[in-house]
């Protein structure tokens, strides 16, 4: 693990522009493989925008206004990643995304400018892209020929067809990898070391500014001709954890993974499991355990419930979950029944009260709903059990946990 990582706390989680995809409320009936979760939640943002004559959201911190927080993040988030502005860009039928957008060519900025001058000095004085002299213009300075040379070695650079992401049709083949390597991720078994190097492993996964992508293969090898130097280069099939997919340059792709570290810090390498430690170090901390629970009542109101859906208890504990279960039998939020242990789940260096209520709320569409009456008499309302399967309430937990450990 990371030594200098902090504990992340509930705001971290709430306000990780990449966390937002894992916290939303999942359907219970799930989507169709042509339903984008992007686009739809830009959609959302641009909906509640129109609803509210223009206004943009505020990432506030009144908690009675945690949509308009939510929506306020996730398009901060969406601005600040070029992958994310070529896939919504079609449907940013409000120019949302040219907010974020820092990389405007002077050329289109200066087909906006004033072009009815009078004289000299009126083209002068005009704060424009051309000659304006403070921060928010292109070039600051006109004759500054060192962010000249940088920008013609950027163009030089840049590939002639630029790979663009898009939907892949097939990923259902490759979503269980993912979700196998984020359960690896959030157990230990994987780790993530800072990218410093210049290679690409193939069938190797990264973390490319906080998202997984799968190496599924690389192209035969060209020299690439710039004027600046010839290379050795190759197309890569690059899959990320979203359900998108490009090729892109294999030297670009490393030179973003080592560059990535100026705005989040080093691209991350996924290690194999082998190359894992799994023994803590001094400066990791063990915050609690999360834990699945399945309730073993004789009750039979909960024996109905259970005959139509699953049924787990998702809570969290600072102790042992066997000792915070022993009374089972006696508590309400146990339902006055014995329960079964089916996960218990450590969890290092995040706030396990934090995390569990990020687990909650991404699983508040399956949270049992319903007033039961216990064998005492009492009528209870059960708060932390939810009517998700298994296999959704691992993926949920791990896809947060691994989410917080790649950003």
């Amino acid at each position: 693990m990371d030594k200098n990582r902090s504990i992340h706390s509930l705001e971290d989680i709430f306000n990780d522009p990449d966390s937002q995809e894992l916290l939303v409320k999942k359907p219970i009936i799930k989507p169709k493989t042509s339903y984008d979760p992007d686009v739809e939640n830009f959609k959302e943002i641009t909906e509640w925008i129109r609803k509210h004559d223009g206004k943009e959201p505020e990432k506030t911190h009144d908690m009675s206004r945690f949509e308009e927080r939510r929506l306020a993040s996730r398009l901060k988030g969406y601005r600040s990643r070029e992958d994310m502005i070529e896939l919504l860009e079609p449907y940013d039928e409000l120019g949302l995304l040219k907010a974020g957008d820092d990389h405007i060519s002077l050329k289109n900025q200066v087909k906006t400018e004033k072009q009815d001058f009078a004289s000299l000095d009126d083209i002068l004085s005009d704060d424009s892209a051309l000659f304006g002299n403070t921060n928010n213009t292109i070039n600051s300075k006109l004759f500054d020929t060192q962010k000249l040379n940088e920008f013609k070695r950027e163009q030089e650079n840049r590939p002639e067809n630029k790979s663009k992401r898009k939907r892949m049709e097939n990923f259902a083949q490759y979503e269980p990898l993912f979700k196998k390597v984020q359960a690896e991720l959030a157990s230990g078994v994987r780790n993530l070391v800072d990218f410093k190097s210049n290679q690409i492993e193939l069938h190797g996964f990264y973390v490319l500014n906080g998202q997984l992508l799968y190496i599924e293969s690389i192209g035969s090898e060209f020299e690439s001709n710039t004027r600046s130097s010839n290379t050795i280069d190759a197309r890569v099939h690059v899959i990320y954890e979203n359900g998108t997919e490009n090729t892109p340059l294999r030297n670009g792709l490393i030179a973003s993974l080592y560059g990535s570290k100026k705005r989040h810090g080093y691209g991350k390498i996924v290690t194999e499991p082998e190359d894992s430690n799994l023994e803590l170090t001094s400066d990791d901390q063990v915050t609690g355990y999360i834990y699945v629970l399945k309730s073993e009542s004789n009750n039979p109101e909960i024996k109905r419930i259970q005959e139509d859906y699953p049924l787990y208890k998702v809570g969290v504990t600072n102790g042992s979950v066997k000792k915070r279960i022993a009374n089972a039998e006696n508590e309400s939020t146990y339902l006055y029944g014995p329960v079964k242990i089916c996960e218990e789940i450590q969890v290092i260096n995040i706030s396990s009260e934090a995390l569990e209520t990020a687990i909650h709320h991404a699983l508040s569409n399956y949270q049992l709903d319903i007033d039961i009456k216990a064998p005492n008499g009492k009528i209870i309302h059960p708060r932390e059990w939810f009517t998700a399967d298994l296999e959704t309430i691992n993926d949920v937990v791990n896809g947060i946990i691994a989410k917080l450990r790649m950003s």
